[in-house]
């Protein structure tokens, strides 16, 4: 998790999104719940799923409302809730619903992820946080516990490791009942959290469709169902064979027998490596606009040699933290009298106009909305390499000081924008350095050159955006990963993928000359036709 989540304000940080009192309803009047159930909710927030389930357990007892709340509150329920607010408001609304909230009970105002409980459950109800920051003093050891399953990584996210501590409290055949956000059903970094839930029990989930009017994300219900080794889920009342899954590369939920013989050939990452690019850190320090051929240089820069301090690594270090082991090593480097080279950045009186090209600079790969090629729009000061940059990226205020892509940078290949609902991808000529908003895809070793303008074709066609965003990736994020596992058009016959490859280059280089494509334009249309799976013959 990145410092930067934890000064976010208190809603965002702990990923609340409450539940509307009608819908949590829905999904607690099916459970099966005797007076020998006990039941966890992790994250109760104002208490809507708490009062159903009260109301659900309420006719098990008899008596005067108060003797039942009690019995129903020191028996059959246990709760967390880490926001004080929420946890006032959630007793005052079982009081006022039932006219009274006793004393004793096993609700607690408490972080999840720091609670024991004395037993585990045969049911585990709510809206895990969604998007929430973990405490920082404890993501580490959180993650050795619950970041990985089955050899896969966990994804480090509220909901996920909630999903996870919540599958080890859970009893052989207890239920899980969750409303979660549905970007768990495709993304790669959930791959791990879909295999296990797979692995070790038979989930069922339903698309929500709207949720409140606190979020705009896409939620679903996660029904789980603890009963071992699954070999199919349910989606929205389709079954999906675990076989099908499999064939995606990133275990994706949304696999259909349509989409599957698709993927049973070979995948484009079979033919290219994909990459993200660098981070700087402060894009304005070194990144310039082209404006008419030429750029703006406002600063100038220096370098140092300045002495290693403590307090300086520890700024650096991950959620500034240094192991005692770290410590003493660093400052024995500082009794040494050791230094670090560092680069100072100062504006000049008045800025340089430079023409492109310029020996100092070299093209950006800022991401765009191109299609089939764009004209470089940013260049960055690359003088000695990048020594600028470079030296300025590893010894920033940061934890991540590796640069991304780097053995790529300047190759020929395709890119594209990361944040969109469409694979906008274009051809990228020789010489750029790669930017970490436009991932980037590369040939690999003894691969034909033309299978480059052969998968750019390929990205023009209504069935690659389909396989990409109904199976691999429904979010507007699109990975390097993400490409690599889209099928390769192995079903094209020879004659047809000539053709293709022949117009593809033509439009690059009427791109080049100053045409402007758009999706909908009549020649990326016809390219797109090419890779239809009845060319077959």
């Amino acid at each position: 998790m990145s410092q930067t989540k934890t000064l976010r304000d208190k809603k965002r940080q702990l990923g609340q999104f409450l539940t509307p009192l009608p819908l949590a309803k829905r999904l607690v009047t099916s459970l099966a719940l005797t007076r020998d159930s006990v039941i966890l909710e992790p994250s109760f927030g104002d208490g809507a799923f708490l009062l159903p389930v009260i109301e659900k357990l309420l006719p098990l007892y008899a008596g005067p409302i108060s003797s039942r709340l009690n019995q129903i509150l020191t028996r059959n329920i246990y709760g967390a809730e880490i926001d004080p607010a929420l946890y006032v408001q959630c007793l005052e609304n079982i009081a006022k619903r039932f006219e009274a909230c006793p004393a004793r009970h096993n609700l607690s105002c408490a972080d999840f992820f720091q609670t024991s409980f004395p037993m585990h459950f045969d049911c585990i109800v709510g809206n895990p946080p969604f998007g929430g920051t973990i405490a920082p003093e404890i993501q580490d050891n959180l993650d050795k516990e619950l970041g990985r399953r089955g050899g896969l990584k966990i994804k480090k996210e509220t909901y996920s490791f909630f999903i996870v501590k919540c599958l080890d409290l859970l009893k052989p055949n207890g239920k899980l009942r969750f409303i979660c956000s549905d970007t768990f059903l495709t993304i790669n970094t959930m791959q791990g959290l879909r295999r296990l839930l797979l692995d070790t029990g038979t989930p069922e989930v339903t698309r929500l469709g709207a949720f409140s009017e606190e979020t705009q994300y896409a939620m679903v219900a996660l029904d789980y169902a603890k009963t071992g080794p699954a070999a199919a889920l349910v989606l929205d009342g389709n079954t999906v064979p675990r076989e099908q899954i499999a064939l995606t590369g990133n275990h994706s939920w949304q696999i259909t027998d349509d989409y599957a013989p698709y993927f049973a050939g070979p995948k484009l990452g079979d033919f290219v490596v994909a990459t993200s690019g660098m981070t700087i850190g402060d894009n304005k320090r070194f990144v310039r606009p082209i404006a008419d051929g030429q750029i703006a240089e406002p600063y100038e820069f220096t370098f140092a040699d300045v002495p290693l301090t403590l307090e300086t690594e520890v700024n650096r270090a991950r959620l500034g933290f240094l192991s005692p082991a770290l410590r003493a090593q660093i400052a024995a480097k500082v009794c040494r009298g050791e230094t670090r080279r560092t680069v100072s950045v100062t504006p000049r009186p008045q800025p340089l106009q430079l023409t492109l090209p310029h020996p100092d600079y070299k093209f950006y790969n800022k991401a765009g909305s191109g299609l089939v090629y764009a004209p470089p729009t940013h260049a960055v000061y690359w003088k000695d390499d990048g020594d600028a940059v470079l030296t300025f990226k590893k010894n920033g205020p940061w934890y991540l000081h590796g640069v991304g892509g780097q053995k790529h940078f300047r190759r020929e290949g395709l890119t594209w924008q990361l944040i969109s609902q469409t694979l906008n991808a274009r051809y990228l000529p020789p010489g750029y350095i790669l930017d970490s908003g436009a991932p980037c895809a590369f040939l690999r070793d003894g691969v034909d050159p033309d299978e480059l303008y052969f998968l750019l074709g390929w990205t023009f066609s209504s069935l690659c955006l389909s396989l990409l965003k109904d199976v691999i990736n429904h979010t507007k994020n699109i990975q390097g990963k993400d490409f690599e596992r889209l099928p390769y058009p192995f079903w094209v016959p020879d004659d047809v993928k000539a053709e293709a490859i022949a117009r593809v280059k033509a439009l690059v280089s009427e791109a080049q000359a100053g045409r402007v494509f758009r999706w909908g334009d009549g020649e990326i249309g016809e390219v797109g036709k090419m890779f239809t799976w009845e060319t077959r013959g």
